[in-house]
Parts: structure tokens; C-alpha cells; sequence
């Protein structure tokens, strides 16, 4: 049945999943209409957009697709809950499970995960309200940043107690919790990672953002602020700390069961340490020659339809994996363990 499936995986009905609700709905379809048209490039014959809100998302069980290309960023369609809801109405979907992308969603969670792998990760002081900030004791600089929100957004660094509190009062409308993280001197990098057929990590050149600034915030995100940064592909780093890097991504991938592509974000201490920062298990898309993945994808050799292509055959497989059989029940069970049923 399956290799009915790839064999014909380019006839199946595939909704391109964009939009949404969270304050990166922009970047998400503009990552939609870049997915859609790679698509139609590979030869996939039955392919559309569906701009998924809250008000719609019950038409996906009217209106069941075969499979559905995830290109939405933050919010419901990165932190786990359309996840779940595409597992419930058994819709195969490209990307990471339900509980990778929780985590990964989580700034804090994440953080304390990595830190379970007997990685290094920056102190993190969390806070629930502006009036907790009294109360601290922490050094300084640090950076400001929401805990469930991407792109940047609130994302700041402060130098004292005046310019967090300043910035907090605006960073705290993204999200209940805000964490104030200990910040590291040193180089900004970036890796890309996606599955093979096979189920395997691929790590894609590092790239290395050369900031002009203490981070790379929203301003220097923002359409006109590219002169506060230059990306280098792949980054200039030494052999052993390049193998230390892909080695913590690697395991951090398998650890964390993601699936599809992901982007970590890393700090390169001065101190030497690595720091694994975030986890973005629906990276952008948003342009094929300015975003990061498609970037890295083609420095290193890889065409882009036939990642597209690669991602819808790992998902096939990996769902055919995970679902190609029910799980028993009770008179299974009790048959198994030859119990007799009770009246």
C-alpha cells in the first residue's frame, strides 16, 4: 500500500497550510506561496493553498486533503495544537510531532530540555509580571524576549534595570511569561537540518549572521534593516567546532523525535562553549533567495524541489510508521494475556 503511495505521490491532493492567526501570518504566506510553487516544480499535479484560521480549520475535515505541506510560523500551527488536530482527523502532515513542536514552541522548555542532554544553555530567570522585576537580582546585559513567540517579536537587549523594565511592558503582550536570558558574548549561527527518506538528519552548511548589533532583533529582521547584518555560508569555523556543532544538532534533532526540517539558532561563546538557543521546527520560507533554508539548501548541493519532493516521502513514510495499524483493545489485551473478559 505504501509504495502505491510514493509511486503516485505526486497525483495526491496536497493543501499548502499558510497564514493563520499569529502575528507572523505574513511570513507564513509568503512561506506558502514559495512551498506551493516548488511544488508545482517537482511535478505535483494537485496542489492548492489553504489559509488556516480559527474560523476555518473544520473545513480540512469537510474538504480532507491527502496531505497537507505546514508553512505557518508561531502561534496554533508551530507550538503543537493543529498537530494534534491533524493526528486526530488522521491527516498526514509535513514537520515536527506534536510534542517536538510543543517544546520547541516553548523558549523555556526548550531551553531545559537541551539542558537534560548535558548541554550548555543560558541562564534563564522567568517572570509571570512587570512587578516581579523588583525583586531580581540578576547582572547585566541580558536579553528581554517572550517565551512563546517568533520572529524576534519583543525580543530585546537591555543594559540596565530601566531598559528592561521599558521593554518589558511591551514584550509582556506577546505572551504570560517572559524570560530574561543571560546573554552571550559571541558569534550568531545558524543550522539547517532535514530528513531524508531513510529518516535520517541532514545538516546543511552553517551559516554565521555578522551583526552590527548586540543581537539580531526585529529591527534588524524588518524589511531595510539588512545593513545591520551580513549571513556568511557556510560560516568560517574550525573543523573540530564545526563537528562539535553538528554532532549537538544532530542529537537534539533524534532527541527531540522532530521530523520534516528545522532551524537551530546558536550562540559561538567567546568562551568556547555552544550554545543551542531555539529550536524552529517550521523555519521560513519566505523567499528563495533571502530566507536561510532555501540558502543553505543550495550552497549545499541540494535542489529545492527536490527537498520539497524529499520532505512529502519522509512524511509518508514516517506516518505509514506510526499508523499503519490500530492499537489493540481491551478483548485484545485480554485474549493476549489470556484473561477472561469481565461481565
Amino acid at each position: 500500500m505504501l509504495e502505491k503511495i510514493i509511486k503516485k505521490r505526486k497525483e495526491l491532493k496536497i493543501f499548502v497550510l499558510c497564514g493563520g492567526d499569529s502575528s507572523e501570518r505574513p511570513g507564513s504566506l509568503l512561506s506558502g506561496k514559495t512551498i506551493l510553487e516548488l511544488l508545482k516544480n517537482a511535478g505535483y499535479r494537485n496542489v492548492g493553498p489553504f489559509d488556516v484560521t480559527t474560523k476555518n480549520f473544520l473545513k480540512l475535515v469537510k474538504n480532507k486533503p491527502d496531505l497537507v505541506f505546514l508553512t505557518l510560523h508561531g502561534g496554533y500551527g508551530e507550538n503543537g495544537i493543529l498537530q494534534g488536530f491533524l493526528e486526530l482527523i488522521k491527516v498526514p502532515y509535513t514537520g515536527s510531532g506534536l510534542l517536538a513542536s510543543a517544546i520547541s514552541a516553548n523558549k523555556i522548555y526548550f531551553n531545559r530540555f537541551v539542558s537534560s542532554l548535558g548541554y550548555p544553555t543560558p541562564k534563564q530567570t522567568i517572570i509571570k509580571s512587570l512587578a516581579d522585576i523588583d525583586s531580581l537580582k540578576i547582572d547585566f546585559p541580558r536579553v528581554i524576549k517572550p517565551a512563546t513567540q517568533g520572529c524576534s517579536y519583543g525580543v530585546f537587549y537591555v543594559e540596565n534595570v530601566k531598559e528592561l523594565k521599558e521593554r518589558a511592558r511591551f514584550s509582556v503582550r506577546f505572551s504570560d511569561s517572559l524570560i530574561i536570558e543571560e546573554y552571550i558574548k559571541g558569534r550568531e549561527l545558524t543550522v539547517g537540518i532535514f530528513e531524508n527518506r531513510k529518516g535520517n538528519p541532514v545538516i546543511l552548511p552553517i551559516a554565521e549572521t555578522i551583526l552590527k548589533r548586540k543581537i539580531l532583533d526585529y529591527e534588524a529582521k524588518y524589511p531595510g534593516g539588512e545593513h545591520l547584518y551580513q549571513t556568511v555560508i557556510p560560516a568560517k569555523l574550525k573543523a573540530k567546532t564545526e563537528r562539535k556543532i553538528k554532532q549537538m544538532c544532530s542529537t537534539i534533532f533524534k532527541a527531540l523525535d522532530c521530523h520534516g526540517y528545522v532551524r537551530m539558532d546558536i550562540r559561538l561563546g567567546n568562551n568556547g562553549n555552544i550554545y543551542i538557543i531555539e529550536n524552529n521546527t517550521l523555519p521560513g520560507m519566505i523567499s528563495v533567495e533571502e530566507s536561510d533554508f532555501p540558502k543553505m539548501l543550495k550552497i549545499g548541493g541540494y535542489r529545492l524541489e527536490d527537498f520539497v519532493d524529499e520532505t512529502i516521502l519522509s512524511t509518508l513514510i514516517n506516518w505509514n510508521k506510526r499508523f499503519k495499524e490500530e492499537a489493540p483493545n481491551e478483548l485484545e489485551m485480554v485474549n493476549y494475556l489470556g484473561l477472561k473478559l469481565a461481565e
